[in-house]
């Protein structure tokens, strides 16, 4: 057992290491940013290689382009909705449509094997109406996203925290597929969170203004936060560029055609930027831990995390990110920082 001079002698130890650790993520902070800038400066990546349009963030960055030897990069919002898949000097370049001329497609992530045996059966459904087929690719990607979570774990946060031991349930209600995130007490359910996955007819002239006052009004009929997932085949460019510009804190909305892969949504908007990994068939989910551990810095032997980092990883607004943090039984705050480490498994 430590003596008083001991323990007081312990207390500076741990004080003095908690300043070096604190001195450490300032520097490397301070490196990283200098390392970013550099890289940003000398291959000129600040505007997105094709619209031209300026990125102030790494996740607004979708894919390279296909010409061979070439880095330039393309934005998400040229590539996921526009499909383009070479940079604006390269697509001079190729004979006739140079998206649908590509041969091989790059992006930061990997297809999920899975979609590929879940939604082939859509390709070869024999039925009459166009609506019969909308109910059926909204039921099979329902089915994938189950079963997606079933094998990466179920969606653990939503805007304002981490969902401790989230639980899934899934049903039918009214037309929509409903999976509710929830969390379980001694005497009841306690929804955390509901996406909702329903087919979207968009190939005619669908009112925007109707469709948003029906996502205001299904996001107060859903407990916790609410995700809307419209399936829809052969959308107009103005219902994609309605979508990918819809931004509300009650809600968040994408918009898919499975059969292709496409994922439409406002990439500005942090929180439903942050959920689109869950959505998307080229991209490989993670659970809250696991992507704040991605977004994390290894600083003197410490797996180490910021407000800031946490911030942008899940769209937390400024006042919230703290308290949210704090929560979490795997993190640790420093004091007298923004800064939080993870405590050993």
């Amino acid at each position: 057992m430590l003596g008083r001079d001991g323990k007081k002698n312990a207390e500076n130890e741990i004080e003095l290491a908690k300043k070096g650790l604190i001195k450490d993520i300032e520097e490397r902070e301070k490196d990283a940013k200098a390392k970013l800038d550099d890289l940003l400066d000398k291959k000129h990546m600040e505007f997105c290689t094709r619209c031209k349009k300026k990125i102030s963030s790494r996740t607004e960055w979708a894919g390279k382009c296909l010409w061979e030897g070439c880095d330039n990069l393309i934005c998400r919002d040229c590539w996921d909705a526009h499909k383009y898949r070479f940079c604006a000097k390269h697509a001079e370049n190729v004979s006739g449509s140079p998206e649908t001329g590509a041969k091989k497609k790059e992006t930061f992530g990997d297809e999920d094997p899975d979609i590929k045996i879940d939604l082939k059966s859509m390709l070869d459904k024999d039925v009459d109406s166009r609506s019969e087929k909308l109910d059926f690719f909204a039921a099979e990607y329902a089915r994938w996203l189950e079963k997606r979570m079933e094998k990466y774990g179920t969606i653990d946060w939503k805007p304002d925290g981490w969902i401790k031991e989230p639980r899934l349930m899934r049903e039918k209600k009214d037309g929509e597929h409903v999976l509710t995130v929830y969390t379980k007490s001694w005497f009841r359910k306690k929804p955390q969170l509901s996406v909702v996955v329903s087919a979207f007819d968009a190939k005619g002239d669908p009112d925007t203004d109707s469709l948003l006052a029906y996502l205001r009004k299904a996001s107060r009929k859903h407990k916790g936060h609410t995700i809307f997932v419209l399936v829809e085949q052969g959308s107009k460019m103005n219902v994609i560029n309605f979508i990918n510009k819809l931004s509300d804190s009650s809600f968040s909305v994408f918009m898919t055609d499975p059969r292709k892969g496409d994922l439409h949504y406002n990439i500005n908007d942090g929180p439903t930027a942050s959920y689109s990994l869950w959505f998307s068939q080229k991209r490989e989910p993670l659970t809250f831990r696991k992507k704040l551990k991605k977004a994390a810095d290894m600083v003197s032997g410490k797996l180490v995390v910021s407000e800031k980092q946490a911030c942008k990883e899940f769209g937390f607004s400024e006042k919230d990110v703290h308290g949210v943090l704090k929560k979490c039984g795997f993190l640790e705050h420093i004091k007298e920082t923004d800064t939080f480490f993870f405590r050993k498994d």
